[in-house]
């Protein structure tokens, strides 16, 4: 195991690759086909699955940064297919037997640091130097530029996109584009969706709807009630009806505002 430090108890599947000066402490299961990089510290709690690349350094399941932990017992799953780059940190969860959570095929750059009760859903990507505060949710097929900083508890819609070196300190709509410090809505992240395979006909929808709800000289409440009463709601009004009713922050205004 090349001088690796693997406890006897912890629960490790086929075909795994480890590399040099790796630690793996007792209460930890790594599933298939997993490659571990040098240097690579996996702490007590943690649940890998399968297929992750994990790179040179990285620290996953360490203790949260919080003065709220008091060493009691939680846990970190990673699901299948991830790469988690250079010196990346990944922290436990705050609270006994609370989760930090991270879903499936996701790129997580390098020195990103993301916080204890942190989720994370599946095919997004997080850039290099990020910044996640404590119980962030960052959706499905997100993306988070290079050095950007999320305020605890602040969430992130599907298919958004933050820009590099911004501040978030409220809620990202699912579909649309955020930058600034502090992050102000400009518009439709049409190019990731363009990426993603949206038809034509949905883009335009979800433009007409970012218009609607930020354009228009009503409020977003307000905004919200009359989409409500839509008839024949198409999935993209109904997912961001949702989305603004359950944030507790307040969603993003736009750079105008």
């Amino acid at each position: 195991m090349n001088n690796s430090l693997i406890s006897k108890k912890a629960r490790i599947g086929q075909s795994v690759v480890i590399g040099p000066y790796v630690l793996i402490e007792d209460d930890v299961e790594i599933g298939d086909r997993n490659i571990i990089g040098s240097h690579v510290v996996i702490r007590n709690g943690t649940v890998l699955g399968d297929d992750n690349r994990i790179h040179s350094g990285v620290q996953i399941g360490v203790d949260p940064q919080d003065y709220h932990f008091k060493g009691e017992y939680s846990r970190c799953i990673i699901g299948n297919n991830n790469i988690i780059r250079e010196y990346a940190t990944i922290s436990r969860a705050t609270g006994e037997n609370s989760e930090t959570v991270i879903g499936d095929n996701n790129f997580i750059m390098t020195y990103v640091h993301i916080a204890h009760n942190i989720t994370i859903g599946s095919n997004t990507v997080i850039s290099s130097g990020s910044q996640l505060g404590g119980y962030v949710s960052i959706a499905d097929f997100a993306n988070i530029g290079g050095l950007a900083g999320i305020h605890q508890f602040c969430r992130v819609g599907r298919y958004a996109m933050l820009g590099a070196k911004s501040y978030l300190n409220k809620d990202l709509p699912p579909y649309l584009l955020a930058r600034g410090n502090r992050a102000k809505i400009y518009g439709v992240n049409t190019r990731g969706l363009k990426f993603h395979s949206f038809s034509a006909a949905d883009i335009e929808t979800i433009k007409e709807l970012f218009n609607f709800l930020y354009n228009s000289a009503k409020n977003i409440s307000e905004c919200v009630e009359l989409l409500k009463k839509k008839k024949n709601q198409d999935q993209f009004t109904r997912e961001m009806v949702k989305f603004i009713e359950s944030s507790e922050r307040g969603i993003l205004l736009k750079i105008s505002d």
